[in-house]
């Protein structure tokens, strides 16, 4: 164990590095609809600056065992920095939709190194009675910066263009390497670590495909987007099975076996798809239809984001007092109502009402993620705890990526079929089918998340919290 000052260094520097990285996750969405114009693109392709970076970086989390067995923390982390510097200077530089994606996966592939790598230095270093305070500052600091990075973006933007952001950001990621490389030290022992390359093609593929499939709804022949599915799915099959016959499988997916832990995931995977749908769609609603700035559709976003990151501090405590059901179904209920009042969106919606809308998901989100996670963890036997944390982790990103995509292609298909009536569109039109799209997004939201809420009214409380 480190000396506390020592200790405290590393962690703070960790902590730095992995709020840089993740400031560049969200940051893209409020610049969207100007980057859609500069490269005379569509909604359905712009998504994939976010869809790519989250699912890229998801699968790099499925490789944390590994890396962390194999490498040093210092070397993990300068690693990932170096990859941050790459990727945002090809940012920077980029000229065309292609290079500024390629960007983006090369900053992908830094941030799903540093995040588990600073969660999981921090246990390790941490003495057990401090962990959970620590943990939580971490969470509250790393997970902060999503929410924050679209104001920035915003600011940014008020003065120059979105290719500032990057250069900003880079002057970060070098000045976080350069204290890095003098200052911080290794905290594990390397160990001898197997990596099962078949698997990780094989997610890699599936999930791509899947992602891929989806975010053509509407702009392509169904019959494409059907035969996409379902070789994805076909191959995710594939991943699946071979985790259940190899000695050291990337995932262990033999956890699925059990219901409550299955439903449990499918309610996180739900709450992240629909969060990133409007992360994505109500910037695009208020800077295209609404004709805001960027600054003004990140502020209008701001005060939901802020109650979303804190409020799992309350929620937590809520179901350490009453049990998962209460705090879990309520917190989905408010999420379901807001997101059919997100359905009523027009051109004369005040942002004060937006507000307020988006405050009441946000709440419903923050007192039920944190705790259907710790409650989906909790079905499971302790020895299972890291194959169903891997899960949940990995499972989030992904969901990530196919909310982003799913959700964009049911605002196209809502936009053509407004369309779709009309001869001539005018540009007043086009701006009406805009809102439409979301309107019709929206719907789709509130219906899958209302299927949630039914399964979870059958919530039982798991055996940890039975037996406390």
């Amino acid at each position: 164990m480190f000396k506390m000052e020592k200790g405290k260094l590393i962690i703070a520097i960790l902590i730095i590095g992995g709020f840089f990285s993740m400031l560049n996750e969200t940051a893209l969405n409020v610049a969207f609809p100007h980057i859609m114009i500069e490269y005379g693109i569509t909604a359905g392709t712009v998504q994939w600056l976010t869809t790519a970076y989250v699912l890229v970086s998801g699968i790099v989390f499925l490789m944390t065992a590994f890396l962390i067995k194999k490498y040093t923390t210092r070397k993990l982390f300068l690693s990932a920095m170096i990859l941050m510097i790459i990727g945002t200077i090809v940012s920077i530089i980029s000229t065309s939709f292609i290079t500024l994606l390629i960007g983006r996966i090369i900053q992908a592939l830094g941030t799903g190194i540093i995040v588990p790598l600073v969660f999981n230095s921090v246990m390790y270093i941490t003495i057990p009675q401090k962990r959970g305070l620590m943990m939580g500052i971490v969470s509250l600091v790393v997970l902060s910066a999503p929410i924050f990075a679209p104001v920035l973006m915003g600011l940014v933007m008020e003065v120059t263009d979105w290719h500032a952001y990057f250069l900003l950001m880079l002057v970060l990621f070098i000045i976080s390497a350069l204290i890095a490389s003098r200052k911080l030290e290794n905290i594990t022992e390397t160990k001898p670590a197997k990596l099962d390359i078949i698997s990780l093609i094989l997610a890699a593929i599936g999930c791509t495909l899947v992602i891929y499939g989806f975010s053509n709804l509407g702009e392509e022949a169904l019959v494409n987007v059907i035969i996409t599915l379902i070789v994805g799915i076909v191959i995710i099959g594939l991943f699946a099975y071979r985790q259940l016959h190899i000695d050291h499988p990337l995932l262990g997916i033999h956890v699925f076996k059990d219901k409550l832990f299955t439903i449990g995931v499918l309610t996180n995977l739900g709450n992240i798809m629909v969060i990133f749908g409007i992360v994505i769609l109500i910037p695009m609603y208020l800077e295209t239809a609404i004709h805001t700035s960027s600054l003004t559709a990140s502020l209008v976003m701001l005060p939901g984001t802020v109650i979303g990151s804190i409020l799992p501090i309350i929620s937590g405590h809520i179901y350490d007092e009453h049990g998962p059901r209460i705090v879990i179904c309520t917190g989905i209920g408010i999420m379901v109502i807001s997101t059919f009042a997100l359905t009523t969106l027009s051109l004369n919606t005040g942002f004060l009402l937006l507000g307020l809308i988006i405050c009441g998901f946000y709440l419903g989100s923050g007192l039920s993620l944190s705790p259907n996670q710790t409650n989906t963890l909790g079905n499971l036997k302790s020895e299972d705890y890291a194959s169903g944390s891997a899960i949940l982790t990995s499972t989030q990103q992904i969901g990530g990526a196919v909310g982003s995509s799913l959700f964009t292609s049911f605002m196209t298909i809502g936009q053509n079929r407004y369309l779709s009536t009309i001869a001539n569109p005018s540009g007043i039109q086009h701006t009406i089918a805009l809102v439409k799209g979301v309107n019709f997004s929206f719907l789709i939201a509130g219906i899958f998340l209302a299927v949630i809420f039914v399964l979870k009214l059958f919530l039982k409380q798991n055996k940890e919290y039975n037996s406390s």
